[in-house]
């Protein structure tokens, strides 16, 4: 214990300061009922968010630019984090979990390539990742094709998954199988981190985060993977992420071959089924179960401190709240009422009270 608070102390203390930072729930309910897109942006400006909104002067903003932008203080708060951990183990967990965003940008790259774009013109679509990314961007962008990229990925920690995706992307002349690599990939380089923690208290407090927040995201993909993209139980199940705490293979396979949303809840495990209640609709699900990971985020902080779940739960929480931020944006944008709004954000969370 000893140990653990001397490893932890710093950190735990950095994170809460950045913590103390985010939105309140007042924040939310103010942002929500703002009268238009301008509005919203005054509200946005008096908050730790007001440095990049108050940049915009009296200029209309640019959607996909501005979300990007707003990004940029999670990105900086991952910095943070890292360079307050002593321990290389600990930093390359949540590097792993970094590279989730890596990733998004990697899949916008190779969207470009396949589509014959410069990298000025989905530039605003990236996130604005700093320091952290060792990737060798510029190479990237210089390549003329998506399997000349995908080559330049081998010797990166994408490499694995990539390589094995290449064949699949050229027989199908498709992006897809390259997309699902680089996610898989960032996942299990999540869970050999996970693996990799010399202190058990920090194996536990990190399955007991990462667990959950896998499951939802395998929930998620599939509705999206059977819903929108029409795929069989047998290839959704083989595209699945590693390292669910609730949900295995046959579980996933099960969910995967319900025909409406009465019988794919009656799959869901019974601890998920009381937070979701009697939802008819599949786009409304996601939002309880965000909610559910919300409040098991927020739990971590009134337990033990002396692991490396404060880092995480921290990370993800600040996650969640640039989606919710980036949700409220894009229905301002579009004139989307309150009550709409409202029903896309996560149920019943304590950064949402208001719902």
């Amino acid at each position: 214990m000893i140990l653990a608070a001397a490893k932890y102390a710093y950190p735990n203390a950095k994170v809460r300061a950045m913590r103390s930072r985010r939105l309140t729930s007042q924040d939310f309910h103010f942002l929500l009922e703002a009268k238009g897109l301008s509005s919203f942006l005054a509200y946005l400006a008096t908050t730790s968010y007001g440095p990049i909104v108050s940049g915009l002067g009296d200029r209309v903003p640019d959607m996909g630019g501005l979300e990007r932008q707003l990004a940029r203080f999670l990105m900086e708060d991952y910095a943070k984090v890292v360079r307050s951990l002593r321990g290389k183990r600990e930093q390359e967990l949540v590097l792993a979990l970094f590279s989730r965003f890596e990733s998004e940008n990697l899949k916008v790259l190779l969207r470009a390539l396949f589509s014959g774009l410069g990298r000025h013109a989905v530039s605003y679509l990236l996130y604005p990742l700093g320091s952290l990314s060792t990737l060798p961007w510029d190479r990237l962008w210089a390549c003329s094709n998506p399997a000349e990229a995908a080559d330049l990925l081998i010797p990166t920690p994408f490499g694995r998954a990539i390589k094995h995706a290449i064949p699949q992307f050229e027989a199908q002349g498709r992006l897809f199988p390259l997309e699902m690599a680089l996610d898989l990939s960032c996942f299990q380089r999540l869970n050999q981190a996970i693996s990799a923690l010399s202190s058990r208290s920090d194996r536990k407090a990190a399955k007991k985060i990462l667990g959950p927040y896998v499951d939802i995201l395998n929930i998620s993909w599939v509705i999206r993977l059977r819903i929108h993209y029409g795929l069989s139980p047998e290839e959704i199940v083989n595209y699945s992420l590693p390292g669910g705490e609730l949900l295995g293979l046959s579980q996933l396979y099960r969910l995967a071959q319900a025909e409406d949303i009465a019988s794919f809840r009656g799959q869901i495990p019974r601890s998920l089924q009381r937070e979701i209640g009697e939802v008819q609709e599949w786009g409304d699900l996601y939002p309880y179960l965000e909610a559910w990971l919300l409040r098991l985020f927020n739990r971590v902080f009134r337990g033990p401190s002396f692991h490396i779940g404060i880092e995480i739960a921290f990370l993800l929480e600040r996650e969640w709240e640039l989606m919710s931020l980036i949700t409220l944006l894009e229905a301002k944008a579009q004139g989307v009422s309150p009550d709409k709004t409202a029903k896309k954000l996560p149920r019943q969370s304590p950064e949402v009270a208001y719902v």
